[in-house]
């Protein structure tokens, strides 16, 4: 089979398909190489920040952390905590709450002061920068504030001791999507070169929060974020321990048995194990390994190599943020990586994977009612009653189904009520930016993915005409659905036939990883013929389908097949006796090792076509 694609090159059953993607992605073998670069300036005033530590250390000043509430400020601040008490300082960890937003508030420091009334210092982590409020009230109590953070500053800017941020107004480092917790494992690692050198292979540890919290903020996976994020998934897989098989099954063989993990067997657990260390910095990894453990016996973790990047982002960091999305309580999130009993911290653990659980079933509720209730100003602004903690995920969802920027707010009153809500958008509009010239309408946090503010309803109509513009521009730059098309219709690129093409494929654009934002996981558009086409349930609960072509290639189709099985196999039996299309699909390629043979298979992302 041999076809002629958009850009003039013919492709075959034997092309090079990775040299394609690589063309029409425009990842020539010098960008590439830059994307790996590690190099990085030092951040503003970091080195002050580290004298100042410094000063608190030798001064037995006490530290109290206050971190941001989203998986981003977990991270820092148990990175914080864990790291800071190796270090030997005095410090504590405050319970952020997220009911009063994201900035640091008068209410954290009272809480702060009257639960460790000798604090001294004030070090913010993933928040502060515009808090202005919450650090005028440290700075009265006497306090020395010091901010790490990454979101944009704002004018008039900081008004904390010393801040260190990657976004502040007269920063020039130059790649400014690092999250949180790299900022403030920035600080901790700088101390450390100057005044601990012989702890740095413990705080290098510490990246695995660092990466986690990369992943989960969706930064851009480029540059220095990259090595940090594969250091992550190296550390955590060192935490991982493999479920030993002791369940007996019908076939005379034994199962694996996640309850009978035992964490302290982890390479990593070991190895801290045979040196001193402080007992919050030990905590923390004990907690990550059994947070491990409970994934595993909740079926998300099947073996080692289910920990990865995608384990961090779809998996890891929603269940951390799913307290906030539901109105439960955030204690959990905390409790697996600092309390002292094992059996607390998987308690903790279990506790967050069943929040997470309602979480999914809120998004399906909510996702219905947005799109069967009056939605005057659908589809850029949608109002929703959920709580608000849900806000940000309905906006990504209508996102993802628009392709374009959207707004999810409360529903008014009326026209002078006060509106507030999440926004998100593609990488190609920054929503903050666009909104700034618009009095009354106002962002913060991320570009793509940030609170929106409107003063009194009336206001919505100024933020519908930026959304709607933006859309008339998505409309007018849409690409094609994927990066390859794959079947045998004549826009297809390659076959289905062979399936070695796809093999190498993937094989090659593994060696590409970690994929994230900003640098993301290749798409393929699937064209499968209904004939011949093999469809089964499958799943605990035959939640799922699996979709077998004729060449042997396996798709498949998460929780759909309550929606898509009848209608699936309705159009494979009339495929026998009538001339259909075929069924158009996006999927990811991924390679499937099962009893020591290695093959490719899809996962389907949804369906943008019905055979005719």
């Amino acid at each position: 089979m041999l076809h002629t694609v958009d850009d003039g090159s013919l492709t075959d059953e034997g092309a090079d398909l990775f040299g394609l993607l690589c063309q029409r992605r425009g990842w020539s073998d010098q960008y590439l190489k830059d994307i790996e670069s590690t190099e990085h300036d030092e951040l503003l005033d970091l080195a002050e920040m580290v004298e100042a530590l410094y000063d608190a250390r030798t001064t037995g000043k006490k530290i109290t952390i206050a971190p941001d509430f989203d998986m981003d400020g977990i991270s820092s601040g148990v990175l914080g905590y864990a790291g800071l008490s190796e270090l030997g300082f005095d410090v504590e960890l405050h319970l952020p709450d997220y009911r009063r937003g994201h900035e640091l508030a008068p209410e954290d420091i009272a809480e702060i002061h009257a639960k460790w009334p000798d604090t001294r210092v004030l070090l913010t982590c993933d928040g502060g920068v515009n808090s202005h409020r919450g650090i005028a009230a440290a700075r009265a109590m006497g306090w020395i504030t010091l901010v790490t953070d990454h979101h944009e500053e704002l004018a008039p800017g900081s008004t904390a001791d010393i801040t260190v941020d990657p976004c502040r107004i007269d920063e020039t480092y130059a790649h400014t999507g690092i999250c949180g917790a790299h900022v403030l494992y920035q600080v901790i690692e700088a101390y450390t070169r100057v005044h601990r050198p012989e702890k740095l292979w413990e705080i290098h540890l510490l990246r695995l929060f660092a990466g986690l919290g990369t992943v989960s903020d969706v930064m851009p996976v480029l540059y220095e974020n990259r090595q940090l994020v594969r250091d992550a998934i190296s550390i955590a897989r060192l935490l991982h321990v493999a479920a030993p098989k002791t369940i007996p099954n019908p076939r005379g063989g034994f199962d694996a048995d996640p309850d009978a993990i035992e964490v302290e067997q982890s390479i990593l657990m070991q190895l801290l194990r045979t040196e001193p260390h402080h007992p919050v910095f030990l905590r923390t990894f004990e907690g990550f390994a059994i947070v491990l453990r409970a994934f595993a016996q909740a079926g998300k973790i099947r073996d080692i190599g289910d920990l990865d990047e995608g384990f961090f982002g779809f998996y890891l960091g929603p269940a951390m943020n799913s307290p906030r999305r539901t109105g439960a309580s955030l204690e959990p999130c905390f409790t697996v990586f600092t309390a002292a009993g094992a059996d607390v911290k998987l308690k903790a653990a279990r506790e967050v994977i069943g929040i997470n659980e309602l979480r999914k079933q809120l998004v399906i509720t909510h996702m219905e009612e947005l799109v069967t209730e009056e939605q005057p100003l659908a589809p850029w602004v949608y109002f929703s009653a959920a709580y608000p903690g849900m806000y940000g995920l309905l906006a990504n969802r209508m996102m993802e189904l628009n392709g374009h920027p959207v707004v999810v707010v409360n529903r008014p009153a009326g026209p002078d009520d006060f509106v507030s809500g999440s926004g998100r958008a593609p990488g190609w509009f920054d929503i903050i930016t666009r909104l700034e010239p618009h009095d009354g309408v106002s962002a913060i946090g991320h570009q793509q993915a940030c609170g929106v503010r409107v003063e009194k309803a009336e206001k919505l109509d100024d933020l519908v005409a930026v959304l709607r513009e933006a859309t008339q521009v998505a409309v007018s730059t849409a690409g094609p659905n994927a990066d390859l098309v794959l079947g045998p219709d004549p826009d297809c690129d390659v076959g289905l036939e062979d399936l070695q093409p796809l093999f190498e494929l993937v094989r090659r654009t593994e060696g590409l990883k970690p994929f994230g934002h900003g640098f993301t996981a290749p798409l393929v558009e699937l064209a499968i013929q209904p004939l011949g086409l093999r469809v089964d349930r499958i799943g605990s609960e035959s939640q799922h389908l699996r979709l077998v072509t004729r060449s042997g290639l396996s798709c498949l189709w998460w929780n759909v097949a309550e929606e898509k099985f009848d209608a699936i196999q309705s159009l494979v039996r009339r495929a026998s006796r009538n001339e259909l299309g075929t069924l158009r699909f996006t999927a990811t390629l991924q390679l499937n090792t099962f009893r020591g043979d290695t093959r490719v298979q899809a996962v389907i992302n949804k369906q943008i076509n019905i055979a005719a």
